[in-house]
């Protein structure tokens, strides 16, 4: 390069060295996750084997549980202690299973409010190549995202993308089906902007997954998608609460076999290990002990872990909602 050259010039012919000598990248994003990332962050499934969960440790936010218990959304007076008990029972199943276990970031300041955090399926959700993170739709829980999103950031996990907007979704509402089938739920926890905007990241990363909205109106007015991925191609679903054509969609268009939920059986507390195995929210409730027979009727290894004050009916949410899945193997084909 002569000396005598202009800026211009010099600019012009860096330029055609980095052009030959680095062209631009034609790879897409989810191919190179795990060189880039650290990690082959993300799940496109609910029941390939599970590697690595998020969960969050019971705290101080606990404490801030006052009367009327209503506005808490509690029955009865939590006592700390038997909350962190039931968390490291969960917490050794888990890692009894090889599943490693990320705890979330605690809730920062002097006073913590953020009482409902050990439900962490919901701030966010995993898609492939990393997570979204979500709008929680009531006062109560919104400021759970902040420390969900600090904690994927430290961990190096890619954050997609976050809703904006009017935008809410909660990650009990996304459920993969298969890994070309998602399904949504809208309801008040997650409305149809929350659905549209989850829907374009997935398929910026899939353009072939089929992305289903389907309108949920639980009797109970539970709001969760009432559908639970118990093996490949196996679900069980509640058909109270959801449209006939959902039935058929999973039947026809996912080829999942569809098992009606006996009335009175608790199936909600099930996560799957892998393949064949499930972690079960075990207890003496007649509706467990239906669940639990259910899952073995249909050969599946069921692991029992009794949770009692993190789940119903002592608490207001199921281990589903106590884990969010960061990483599985793919499904077997």
């Amino acid at each position: 390069m002569s000396t005598n050259a202009t800026i211009s010039d010099r600019i012009c012919e860096f330029g055609s060295i980095y052009a030959q000598a680095h062209p631009p990248l034609t790879t897409r994003f989810e191919e190179e996750v795990g060189k880039y990332w650290g990690r082959n962050w993300g799940v496109t499934s609910e029941v390939g084997h599970l590697r690595t969960v998020l969960v969050h440790q019971p705290g101080p936010e606990i404490e801030a549980i006052e009367e009327p218990l209503v506005r808490w959304r509690y029955t009865e007076k939590p006592v700390l202690a038997e909350m962190q008990a039931a968390f490291g029972r969960l917490c050794a199943s888990l890692r009894d299973e090889g599943v490693e276990v990320i705890v979330r970031k605690p809730e920062a300041g002097a006073r913590p409010r953020l009482v409902k955090s050990i439900y962490t399926r919901d701030p966010s959700f995993t898609v492939q190549g990393g997570v979204i993170i979500g709008r929680l739709y009531d006062a109560l829980r919104r400021g759970e995202e902040i420390y969900t999103a600090q904690t994927y950031a430290e961990l190096g996990c890619p954050i997609l993308h976050t809703l904006n907007g009017s935008a809410t979704m909660e990650g009990g509402s996304v459920v993969w089906v298969t890994p070309k089938h998602l399904a949504i739920g809208v309801t008040p926890r997650g409305n149809a902007e929350g659905a549209r905007q989850v829907r374009e990241v997935v398929n910026a990363a899939a353009p072939e997954v089929d992305v289903c909205f389907v309108e949920v109106d639980h009797p109970s007015g539970h709001l969760d998608v009432p559908l639970t991925m118990v093996d490949v191609r196996r679900a069980v679903l509640d058909r109270r609460c959801v449209p006939d054509w959902f039935g058929d969609w999973l039947a026809k268009e996912a080829k999942v076999e569809v098992i009606d939920k006996p009335p009175g059986t608790y199936i909600e507390g099930t996560v799957v290990l892998r393949p064949g195995r499930v972690l079960y929210d075990d207890g003496i409730q007649e509706e467990r002990r239906r669940g639990r027979a259910l899952l073995k009727g249909l050969g599946l290894e069921v692991v029992p872990v009794n949770l009692d004050t993190l789940t119903f009916p002592r608490n207001s949410g199921t281990l589903h909602c106590l884990t969010m899945p960061m990483i599985r193997d793919a499904e077997p084909a």
